[in-house]
């Protein structure tokens, strides 16, 4: 038999195919490890290439060596060769779960299945009247290569059978030889699984500890048994009987609904905006809401409140007021104690979970998915199922793909379990195209193929990948070959995107599209930081490292091209030209809080490897959002902390590349909030947890405040001024930029220290005591131990 024809029939990871326009030919119920009989087909191939023999060599090396030839510890860079997701994924799999060589002999069978038993007794028995052993020996390796070819026979079949369901989007019945191996195996009566093992303890970190705390406030929270018992603020609501809700001034109307349509419409279409803007213009000549069903007035308050969190006016703040009484409204008029939900309730159920995510409330914004989950699924939004018109088919896919996204990203964000499971799901993705094209009768393609802005497109086959991703993400390490099967998987969806979402194109990418297009850096980040863990040895942790460092330089890629002038010739834009006030402006249209989130990350990680430029440049998009979200604040304070012991380190002998991978104290501060989820944080194991914990946090001699009101979420505009602002965090990252390149002296470019998104304060020229150092930035300290003093611009200078 010819072992190498085996893993071609392997079934390949989900791959999105290049196409003029979208046929609507996958369903959310394929995820990429290719559903449950995917796992049992991996479980066969296990068990095989573990079979010991000399002829099944060759199928081995393929699970146990990647893709280039390159042993499973290499780094391989990413958008490498497709493989096969799921078989890569399988050779992580613990060996409590990896069945022994008495199951393999009997293919089908259950180890502890009747008829097994059985034979294995009959084998004994055989045993003991045969006088030669060694014809015993003969006659179990033909019978054991007998059975090896049968196993390999129904693999075979298994694969073109999986094969076909992958092409076809759907499932299909599995023929009675393979019903064996795709026997269910219900969990063992008893005891429930074995706990994980837990993380080495860290000691003598405290200060650490401490530090985390505080400056991580407003980005994460520690896990539960971590957490200082804090007191809850009352917020008043309106007297229950004062349930009407009257129109809005009509300028005020206008204003935040072009801003909803050109932010949050852009990555969640809800709404078919034709049909939405028709209903809102009657009942603005009405004058009133009396003709208008409750659930539509719930709706309208709740977009109305989401936007209001987008402002395009440079260093604007949130308007809080204005969205909380816009969503108080929208709560109000929210009746879920119907039996009979529509549409319009799972819609206001996520546009209330993405209005607390944005203002920073992520507990409230999970409960409120959460609901918006259930109704979806009590409507049938999940099934892609019935009779329906096509402009409400069409828009049943739109809701329900917003969900399953805002689960998805939220679930990573939060380190909090999944809500909808895969398996569950059968819905075509929606049509990429405009709400005009979207008719009663049916969907019209624009002419020549043109569409409007789409994040959709780049995002759902990122999101989808995300199942798995969790999965992986709760093993104590993640081996290479299994991080270079993700990144060939990543490469299949970058190349099944159009140009302007390409990796490697030239061509100007509109602000507004950057969080779209940096989805996929995002998932990989959240992969790639997970050997980040005193659980990985130091070769997995500085490779964990070099692939983060790899995600973020992608993410600065992006924001270098929507830097570009449309339509001009591509010229690589320089990191120390500031951005204009139209790229700010459109920028802050389109800028969610875990985009936010998704640059912080990349900073850290970014200036721990001493690349500043590209630091930097994730640095302007930060500015530019400014106040407009609260996690954005609190993600400037905690950088500006960072950095300040980043430079203590590079002014001692423990600034060098090979130390700082080392660096115990470091590496928690660059894990960021990883240490937020019960399941991956290790910089707490080993501290105080319970009833220890009551009472207020120690203080970290800060002077910001932070310690002596716990209760507040985010860092407030004294905090903001008290740090530095981004002005102090860009001054710093050019600084060492230019103290990297060896010079001494910054240029004389009044234009860019002038400019509004670059507000720094006059150049300087090292003098000779100094040498080009960064020197005066702050004293060294002992580490763990929080600073004693804040650190103005004079000083870093």
């Amino acid at each position: 038999m010819d072992m190498s024809t085996t893993p071609a029939q392997a079934p390949e990871a989900p791959m999105i195919q290049r196409r003029e326009f979208y046929q609507a030919s996958m369903s959310s119920n394929t995820p990429p490890d290719n559903s449950h009989h995917q796992a049992q087909l991996n479980y066969t191939a296990t068990t095989t290439a573990q079979s010991g023999l000399s002829n099944s060599t060759s199928a081995q090396r393929e699970v146990t060596t990647s893709a280039n030839g390159l042993p499973p510890n290499a780094y391989v860079p990413p958008y490498g060769p497709p493989q096969n997701l799921a078989m890569a994924i399988a050779t992580n799999m613990p060996e409590t779960f990896i069945p022994n060589d008495s199951a393999q002999s009997i293919p089908g069978i259950s180890p502890m299945h009747p008829s097994q038993v059985a034979l294995s007794a009959q084998k004994r028995a055989y045993r003991q009247r045969r006088k030669d052993p060694s014809c015993d020996a003969c006659r179990e390796r033909k019978v054991k290569v007998q059975d090896l070819e049968k196993q390999l026979s129904q693999t075979k079949q298994q694969m073109n059978q999986l094969r076909a369901m992958l092409q076809d989007g759907g499932a299909m019945d599995v023929d009675s030889s393979a019903g064996a191996a795709l026997a269910p195996n219900p969990p063992a009566v008893g005891p429930g699984k074995e706990r994980r093992y837990g993380l080495p303890p860290l000691h003598n970190f405290d200060g650490v500890r401490r530090n985390i705390r505080n400056y991580g406030r407003g980005i994460f929270k520690p896990p539960p048994p971590y957490r200082h018992p804090v007191s809850q603020r009352f917020i008043p609501h309106s007297a229950p009987e004062n349930m009407s809700a009257s129109l809005p001034p009509r300028h005020v109307v206008d204003r935040l609904l072009l801003q909803y349509h050109g932010s949050v419409h852009l990555y969640a279409p809800l709404l078919h905006w034709p049909t939405f803007i028709q209903e809102y213009e009657s009942y603005s000549r009405a004058g009133s809401f009396s003709t208008a069903p409750q659930i539509w007035v719930s709706m309208f308050f709740a977009v109305l409140a989401c936007a209001a969190l987008v402002d395009a006016t440079p260093n604007a703040g949130v308007r809080d007021g204005e969205g909380a009484k816009f969503l108080e409204t929208a709560i109000r008029t929210l009746n879920t104690w119907i039996d009979e939900l529509t549409m319009d309730h799972a819609r206001v159920s996520l546009l209330v979970s993405i209005y607390f995510c944005e203002a920073n409330a992520k507990s409230a914004g999970w409960v409120w998915l959460g609901t918006a989950i259930r109704i979806s699924q009590d409507i049938g939004l999940h099934c892609d199922y019935g009779p329906w018109p096509p402009l409400e088919a069409e828009m049943r896919r739109r809701v329900w793909w917003a969900i399953y996204n805002w689960d998805r990203v939220v679930s990573l964000e939060l380190g909090k379990p999944l809500l909808i499971d895969d398996d569950d799901c059968d819905v075509n993705e929606p049509a990429p195209v405009d709400d005009d094209c979207i008719r009663p009768n049916g969907i019209v393609l624009p002419p020549g193929g043109q569409s409007g802005p789409n994040g959709l497109i780049a995002v759902i086959p990122v999101v989808r990948i995300i199942s798995q991703l969790k999965k992986t993400l709760k093993s104590r390490t993640i081996a290479a070959a299994t991080l270079n099967t993700y990144d060939e998987h990543f490469r299949s969806i970058m190349l099944s995107y159009p140009e302007m979402y390409q990796i490697h194109s030239t061509t100007y990418l509109d602000p507004r599209l950057l969080c779209a297009a940096t989805v996929m850096q995002y998932t990989r980040i959240f992969l790639y930081r997970h050997n980040l863990s005193t659980a990985c040895k130091q070769p997995e942790r500085r490779d964990a490292l070099d692939r983060c460092v790899s995600a973020a330089q992608d993410t600065a890629k992006y924001v270098r091209r929507s830097l570009q002038t449309p339509g001009a010739t591509p010229v690589p834009p320089d990191h120390l030209q500031a951005p204009s006030d139209a790229w700010a402006a459109r920028l802050r249209s389109m800028a969610p809080a875990f985009y936010c989130m998704h640059l912080w990350r990349c900073v850290l990680v970014l200036a721990l490897r001493a690349e500043y430029a590209d630091a930097l440049t994730c640095v302007r998009v930060m500015s530019a959002v400014g106040s407009l979200r609260k996690a954005n604040v609190a993600c400037g304070r905690n950088l500006s902390f960072f950095l300040d012991r980043l430079v203590e380190r590079l002014q001692t002998s423990e600034g060098s590349r090979h130390l700082l991978d080392t660096d115990e104290e470091m590496l928690a501060y660059v894990s960021g909030d990883m240490q937020g989820c019960i399941e991956s944080a290790w910089v707490w194991v080993g501290s105080e947890t319970g009833i220890m914990l009551q009472g207020p946090p120690n203080g970290t001699g800060t002077g910001t405040g932070a310690d002596r009101t716990p209760h507040a979420e985010s860092p407030g505009d004294t905090e903001a001024q008290e740090w530095g602002g981004w002005e102090k965090i860009e001054r710093m990252l050019i600084q060492l930029i230019y103290e990297q390149q060896g010079q001494t002296q910054y240029p004389h470019d009044s234009q860019l220290l002038q400019t509004p998104y670059n507000r720094l304060p006059p150049p300087h020229v090292a003098t000779p005591q100094t040498s080009g150092s960064l020197a005066n930035a702050s004293p060294p300290r002992a580490s763990g131990l929080p600073s004693k003093s804040k650190i103005s611009i004079a000083d870093i200078m």
